[in-house]
């Protein structure tokens, strides 16, 4: 039975999801100042090629780690607790890359800075999911999206400005690039504390009681508050002789579902978005840009980047999540493909380079972006969603720091080479999600887990 809020309360809901959803801006702020970085850094500290890479993609590195990691906690102490200490490591990270003394010690601090965010990008869409209401879901799930573009395009703003209109000490002011995530980190601890648990967790952890209050604060009509816990109960009780351990994820139940995952977090990755992100001024510079130039139009690309992010949160629960997957990888393909012909020229247009570049993250910014965070948050079973989830985070992240640190030496051969190549991987992501993705627009967690129980009881009939 699809349970139903028609009278829920979008005001508390709103609240504590755009809370949870400040992990997102983390997770931005954090992985997208290092686009205004890596300049400096590179001539302060002599760094190259594969070293540069690593440099940067260290913080992938970390990301991966805490992906993995942070299931475990999400199951034993809560989603909520787990996101304060996420946040308080943040904090601690935030001081160390800014105070970092050689390249080294950057990428220590950036490897545990990584560690935080992986874990935020599985737990604050995981805390939102589970708190919002089935129809609406796609929506709320896009918020921690869109935070994370404020983030990218708050930290663009800020390398911008400590780089270019201060004109400060070049030695410095990539320190305070850094060191302004100190601000929003503090921000998100405290604000943690005023979320509550989710109610699926609480059931799960055999506390139904303050389960069914965190509901009945949710909203929605007594008939519908009780239907959704009742849902809640039956679907961890039909598994409660699994434990959600990762032998469970290979289960004929789940490893469909965990296929899927881990396919579209490679995808989102292998369409080279964070191929552009990092490494944008070198792109601009090579389409003969200065780095002056090439950081306020990075502040430009980010701000298209967040209105087409606002506009996923209109169109993710009307047009649904596959559409949008293959609009976004269809679009990413043909516009990467058009750069690879840009770069090509004898004399490289690097106005025609900033307009394809823009319209490809914007295309990112309402598709594969929100989309691939929602789906995420959405397709595996309640009791094994934090481990299949943290395993499909992984792979993302995996997927990134692959990307950030093979994409200097492609580069390096030449911009052409380097956007066919993520090309070819945008157009297999689009065959991917064209064969293997089903539409779960409108539909209760609960019932997206049947839907994988149903298709797997097909396959064996036809077997």
């Amino acid at each position: 039975m699809k349970t139903q809020h028609p009278t829920y309360n979008r005001g508390y809901v709103l609240f504590i999801a755009l809370i949870a959803a400040m992990g997102g801006l983390m997770f931005g702020y954090d992985l997208g100042v290092i686009t205004g970085v890596v300049p400096f850094i590179s001539e302060q500290f002599s760094l190259t090629g594969l070293y540069k890479g690593f440099v940067v993609a260290v913080f992938e590195l970390g990301c991966m780690a805490g992906a993995l990691g942070s299931s475990k906690y999400a199951d034993q102490l809560g989603r909520k607790k787990t996101l304060i200490i996420t946040a308080f490591f943040l904090i601690i990270t935030a001081l160390g890359v800014a105070f970092a003394p050689t390249a080294e010690w950057l990428a220590f601090w950036r490897f545990l800075q990584g560690v935080c965010v992986g874990a935020a990008s599985v737990l604050s869409p995981m805390y939102i999911a589970e708190v919002s209401p089935s129809a609406e879901r796609g929506k709320y799930v896009s918020m921690n999206q869109l935070t994370i573009i404020v983030g990218v395009l708050s930290s663009t703003i800020v390398c911008w400005y400590y780089g270019e209109v201060l004109d400060m000490d070049e030695t410095i002011a990539w320190r305070w690039m850094l060191g302004s995530a100190l601000l929003p980190a503090v921000l998100f601890f405290f604000a943690l504390f005023f979320i509550p648990e989710t109610p699926r967790w609480l059931v799960g952890a055999s506390r139904p009681e303050e389960a069914e209050r965190v509901i009945a604060r949710i909203g929605g009509s007594r008939e519908s508050q009780k239907a959704e816990l009742r849902e809640i109960e039956e679907s961890l009780t039909e598994t409660k002789t699994e434990q959600g351990t990762y032998r469970n994820l290979f289960s004929p139940a789940v490893l469909p579902a965990l296929l899927v995952g881990m396919g579209l977090a490679f995808f989102q990755q292998f369409c080279g978005v964070n191929n552009v992100t990092p490494y944008m001024q070198d792109i601009f510079m090579s389409a003969n840009m200065e780095l002056g130039e090439g950081l306020l139009n990075a502040v430009f690309v980010n701000i298209v980047f967040f209105f087409t992010t606002v506009l996923s949160l209109f169109l993710v629960d009307r047009v649904g999540r596959k559409r949008l997957m293959l609009i976004g990888l269809g679009v990413m393909t043909l516009l990467l493909l058009a750069l690879v012909w840009a770069f090509s020229a004898e004399q490289v247009n690097g106005m025609v380079v900033l307009v394809l570049i823009t319209a490809y993250i914007g295309t990112f910014g309402f598709t594969l972006g929100p989309v691939v965070w929602v789906l995420l948050s959405e397709i595996f079973p309640n009791y094994i969603r934090a481990k299949a989830l943290s395993v499909s985070s992984f792979v993302l992240w995996l997927s990134c720091f692959i990307v950030v640190l093979i994409s200097p030496l492609l580069l390096e051969a030449s911009s052409a080479v380097n956007f066919i190549f993520f090309a070819f991987f945008t157009l297999l992501g689009f065959c991917f999600c064209f064969f293997f993705l089903p539409e779960t627009k409108g539909k209760s967690l609960e019932e997206i887990e049947s839907l994988w129980v149903k298709n797997t009881s097909k396959r064996n009939k036809n077997n």
